[in-house]
Formats: structure tokens, sequence, C-alpha cells
């Protein structure tokens, strides 16, 4: 949920061209054929997180903050992880991506990959992607989705991969097959019959066609894949299941799936939906020609669909506020979404090529809070966290 204004945007996209044309950053710094870096333990810590860090100009409430909380995610929630997957980092007409990389590559971030940049003879800005790893990318590619609806006609939203190198030293190489990405999303009550809803899930389909191209060319068997981003996908059902309780609770409440979630995990994956599922006038199934095998893990792990935007507090005399505020727009304040997700493949890791073993032992939701700010945490949206374990016990 991050613009909300197309023609503060179009004044952003304008007005700072010869910033833009001033920015250096490369979308990319992959490895050299020597290039090595070796794991000091046998984990690979990943976090997603949409930064919401938009171009110059745009704003929600006073201030985003936007400086700030780049200067304190640097120095309190980079260094914590090796693997680290953003949205809403754009580069258009800001040096903080650059910014972002130079710090980052002080903190032993060699390598990176990221949205390509866009000019303003483009009609559009930058899609906010990045992954950044402390271990060689050897490999990456790029999608663009067809372009969003309304104000996210604007970012060319997509996808984006990194085949990342895995070795603990003196011990075998494999490689973590990572994808980030941010698509399409709704502005207000969501109704699943709605054109961005549609739209939503046509991107996903790219994604999944996406994978199907990219996963047969580049990974071994028993090799993981890590799918991470803002699917803009509210997972949960949002229903009250205590009467006696007025608002809704993150776990409690959080079991059941929405139509939604349920598609976008039936699309992920290749199975398609009901054609009827966004209407009687729909024909689109978004069915794949392979079957990928994809774990919610937040879900499978923790047994519900967590919060990861529009949190709640609940003070002691039963008064429900907005966890946060500084950031959020008042629309979205309280509306408990669950967005923010890190998918999980490998179904062949009996089969492993590389004698390595990889699991995913732990994922959470990371609400990356900062205390002593003027802003009460990093982002409109929480983070998720997951650590992958290698190991050569075969099971």
């Amino acid at each position: 949920m991050y613009l909300t204004s197309v023609f503060v945007v179009l004044l952003s996209i304008f007005g700072a061209y010869h910033l833009n044309m001033l920015s250096t950053s490369p979308n990319m710094q992959l490895a050299t054929t020597t290039a090595t870096a070796f794991m000091k333990t046998p984990r690979l810590r990943i976090l997603t997180q949409n930064m919401f860090m938009r171009p110059p100009l745009i704003k929600n409430n006073k201030s985003d903050w936007k400086d700030a909380r780049l200067d304190y995610f640097i120095e309190h929630i980079l260094p914590n992880y090796d693997v680290v997957c953003l949205q809403e980092m754009f580069e258009f007409a800001s040096s903080r991506r650059s910014r972002l990389f130079a710090a980052a590559e002080k903190l032993g971030f060699a390598y990176y990959v990221a949205s390509e940049r866009q000019y303003v003879w483009s009609a559009a800005i930058d899609g906010g992607l990045v992954i950044l790893s402390r271990f060689p990318i050897v490999a990456h590619e790029s999608l663009v989705y067809r372009r969003g609806m309304g104000p996210d006609w604007i970012p060319k939203k997509g996808v984006e991969y990194a085949k990342i190198a895995a070795q603990m030293e003196g011990g075998e190489a494999t490689h973590v097959h990572v994808f980030t990405t941010h698509t399409q999303a709704s502005y207000g009550e969501v109704v699943i019959t709605q054109p961005d809803v549609k739209r939503r899930l046509a991107q996903l389909f790219e994604f999944h066609e996406f994978m199907e191209r990219v996963m047969p060319a580049h990974r071994d068997s028993g090799e993981p894949v890590v799918l991470t981003g803002d699917f803009n996908v509210d997972s949960r059902n949002h229903v009250l299941t205590d009467p006696k309780i007025a608002y809704e609770r993150d776990v409690e409440d959080g079991v059941q799936t929405s139509d939604e979630g349920a598609g976008m995990m039936s699309v992920l994956q290749g199975h398609g939906i009901d054609p009827q599922l966004l209407g009687p006038d729909n024909k689109d199934t978004f069915k794949g020609k392979t079957v990928i095998e994809l774990h919610d893990t937040l879900r499978e792990r923790l047994g519900y669909h967590p919060v990861t935007f529009g949190n709640i507090m609940v003070d002691s005399d039963g008064t429900v506020r907005p966890r946060e505020t500084v950031l959020t727009t008042h629309q979205d304040n309280m509306v408990m979404h669950s967005i923010d997700y890190v998918m999980w493949h490998n179904p062949d890791a009996d089969s492993q090529k590389h004698n390595i073993v990889a699991k995913i032992v732990d994922v959470g939701v990371t609400p990356n809070f900062t205390p002593g700010q003027q802003f009460t945490q990093i982002s409109d949206h929480y983070g998720v966290s997951a650590e992958i374990h290698f190991s050569t016990e075969q099971k």
C-alpha cells in the first residue's frame, strides 16, 4: 500500500528529472567466475521487507522519515542477515538506493541485484526491488509484469531472481534460488471480483510462468527455492471466531484462509483457479503448464496467517488502537492484513546433487520496531525472516 496520489507521483517523476540523470547506481553487482565467499556457519538468514521508500515528495502523513529510516535499517537491521530482499526501495529521483548499496558493501554484502532504473521518457519508475547477498550471486534474471492499474501503473513492478552460491569452507557448494516480488495493490476495501484483484492474480500467473522458465535453466535437484516479497494478497479471512470479543485477533482469527489467499497459492503452484472465483464473466483460469510445489512457510509453521500490515494494539482497558500511525494512511489503520510472505520449494531434497540437505528451520514475522525514533517501526509493513540450515546428513 504505497502510492496515494497519482498527481504527486507524476510531479515527482518530472520535477526530479535532473536528480535522476545524475544518479549512477547500477542495478546489479554479480560475482566474477573466481569469486568465493564461505559461510561461517551452516545457515543462511533471510529477510524480506517492504521498505516503504517511495520517491521524493510522496508522503502519507507529516513525514515518511525516509532518510532516518534508511539509516536505522543499515545500522540496526541489515547486519543481522545474509540475504535481504526489499520491496519499495525505489531508485527513481533519489540517491537512497545507491547509499544503501554502498553501506551494504561495507557490511559484507558484496553482491546485489535490483530493478532496472527508469528515465522520464519511460513514463514509469523502477519496480523498487532489491536483493542483497553476502554470498556470490552467480546468475540473475528479471521479469516486469504487465502494467498495473491506477497508481500501480507508474512503477514497473515485477520479479527479481538471484542464484546464490552457498558453501562452507572445505565443503561442497550448493545454491539457493531467491525470488522477490511486489504485485498490484488494492486501495480501500478488497472485493475478489474487482479488477485489481484479477490483475494481481494475472501477475502471479506471470510469476509462475517465470519460474517455469528459470528453474529448469538454473536449478539442480535438492537446491532450495525461496519466494519472498509483498504479494499484496491478504490471506486472512477476517472472521471473528469469538462473539464475546469485538475486535480481530492476530492468532485466533487468522487461521482461516481467504479465497484470494487460496487462489494465490493455486496460481503460483500452477493449478489455476475456478474462473467463477473472479465473477461470472471471467474466463481466465491462470493454469500453468507444470505444477511447482510451494509451501506458505508462515501458515504452515505458525498455524495461522500473521498480520504483516495494519496491526492493532489492545490496551489493558480493552481499547483497540492502531499499532502504527506515523507511516500508515488512516484508511489502512487496523486492517489486519497478511500480505508479506516467504515461500519454500525443495521437494527433491532427498535426491540432491551436492550431497547437501537444505531445510528451512525457522520462519516468523519480524516487526522491526524502532525504539527511541520519531517513527515506531522501520516501515508500514512488518518484515518476514527465515533461516535455512544446510547439512550433509541424508534424510
